[in-house]
């Protein structure tokens, strides 16, 4: 059986905390869903059973902040998945939890290892917690109390920034300009607050941009999409796709099943790989 539920946060975590997702996958044997990047900072709980990632060669932590990365991994499991993610917005995690989001690339750093007492307590709470909406409300009380009087020009700075890019600025010198700061102080502080350089956050935002419109029209031609997103011609978009995902948009396509809008949503993050279950998916 395979559920997923996404929750939206509460009015005051909005500009910090995108939504929170819940994945649950019964009496699996051995599967695999694939990650792909997604241009935000996740802090993940694993309620079921250990995963292994092919990205990090290793058993992956119960409990982790999962910094940004370029390239998708796929994630390995057997028994019960039962995963509680945090998705934070692109820049909030830094200021959420303190840490340099670049000195987080690529890796997936367990709960212990932050140095956050309160958040190694979350963590205890969470895996006791078999109720989702409990776990919400935990969640909620733990970042209201990590930003209470918080206030930050420069993360409000690096905020407008995203939703530029969002809006389709794609020049990196116009951003800098936006943000007041010099070319490169402004890569290097993008970089800290996000965990990508503005280069690579612009093309995984473009990425996800095409991916979306993939989603809601599949029957949309390569070449008008290509151009829809400010690609010079369908081959760098299906390089992208290449890229960050593995698979061509027609390859893509070919193995995602007709989702409901949240599902959608969650299969552009997770695609399926090949598993069987001993229950039928639901």
């Amino acid at each position: 059986m395979e559920k997923f539920r996404l929750v939206q946060p509460s009015k005051l975590l909005r500009p910090y905390v995108k939504q929170y997702w819940f994945l649950a996958i019964d009496n699996a044997e051995r599967s695999s869903q694939r990650y792909v990047p997604s241009g935000c900072a996740v802090l993940a709980f694993h309620r079921g059973d250990k995963i292994y990632s092919t990205l990090h060669q290793e058993m992956q932590p119960r409990s982790s902040l999962c910094g940004q990365s370029v390239s998708y991994t796929d994630v390995v499991y057997s028994g019960n998945l039962n995963l509680v993610m945090v998705v934070f917005q692109p820049v909030a995690a830094r200021v959420v939890l303190g840490i340099p989001m670049n000195n987080l690339r690529d890796k997936n750093v367990d709960v212990e290892l932050l140095g956050d007492a309160s958040l190694i307590e979350l963590e205890k709470w969470i895996m006791e917690t078999e109720d989702n909406n409990q776990c919400v409300y935990l969640i909620e009380q733990y970042l209201l109390k990590k930003l209470y009087g918080f206030t930050s020009e420069r993360f409000a700075r690096m905020n407008a920034v995203v939703q530029s890019i969002h809006n389709g600025q794609q020049d990196i010198t116009e951003l800098s300009q936006s943000a007041c700061l010099g070319y490169k102080q402004f890569k290097r502080v993008f970089a800290e607050y996000t965990g990508l350089n503005p280069k690579e956050f612009l093309q995984i935002a473009r990425f996800r941009n095409a991916l979306h419109c993939l989603h809601a029209g599949s029957q949309i031609r390569l070449n008008q999409l290509a151009y829809d997103w400010g690609y010079c011609d369908k081959s760098h978009l299906i390089k992208d796709f290449k890229t960050f995902m593995g698979y061509t948009p027609k390859e893509y396509l070919s193995i995602c099943d007709p989702y409901s809008e949240y599902l959608s949503l969650f299969n552009s993050v997770f695609i399926n790989g090949e598993r069987e279950t001993k229950s039928n998916r639901l």
